[in-house]
């Protein structure tokens, strides 16, 4: 099994049986890790991204680790704390996207900062990753701490609208090997 370590996490790749465990019952992944049970429930918004990747897991097993969904480990506490997310393959122009999020209990601990560096370094061992691009909420001033402190530049703001006319302001930011 690939794993990234840091000085304090580990960062796994969930293979496709242990990402259709995470939708559906989290405890029994937890299990199959050896992990600490940690009794999450996800609202629908969450579940509908984690099923959306899920289906792209499912389309390219072959380049799964570039679709799945990468979870956190406290190696401390040896429970999920955060998961990471690789959205594809080195596009045409080598971006790659990813985005996250860290269980709030763990959020400003420094957790995600380290998270990300751990897997920048994994996504630049493919020498066609030119770039990681990430967005953030316009008002999620910790995630952008988080990218400014592993070398993201704030490149561009958008305006997306959702099918329910919910407007979002986005900021994007862009990491160069």
């Amino acid at each position: 099994m690939i794993e990234v370590t840091t000085q304090r996490l580990k960062i796994v790749p969930l293979d496709i049986e242990n990402y259709r465990l995470y939708i559906e019952n989290s405890n029994e992944m937890e299990e199959n890790l050896g992990l600490k049970i940690t009794n999450k429930i996800w609202d629908e918004n969450i579940k509908g991204a984690f099923q959306y990747r899920f289906k792209k897991v499912s389309e390219n097993k072959e380049r799964y680790l570039w679709e799945t969904l990468w979870i956190v480990i406290c190696k401390e506490e040896n429970c999920e704390i955060a998961s990471l997310m690789i959205k594809g393959y080195p596009n045409e122009m080598g971006e790659v996207i990813i985005g996250y999020g860290t269980n709030e209990t763990f959020q400003n601990k420094g957790y995600m900062t380290e998270a990300v560096e751990g897997l920048i370094k994994w996504i630049f061992t493919n020498p066609k990753a030119l770039s990681i691009v990430a967005d953030t909420e316009k008002t999620n001033i910790a995630s952008h701490r988080v990218l400014e402190k592993n070398g993201f530049i704030k490149y561009k703001e958008s305006v997306k609208t959702s099918d329910e006319g919910e407007v979002e302001e986005l900021v994007w930011w862009r990491l160069a090997r």
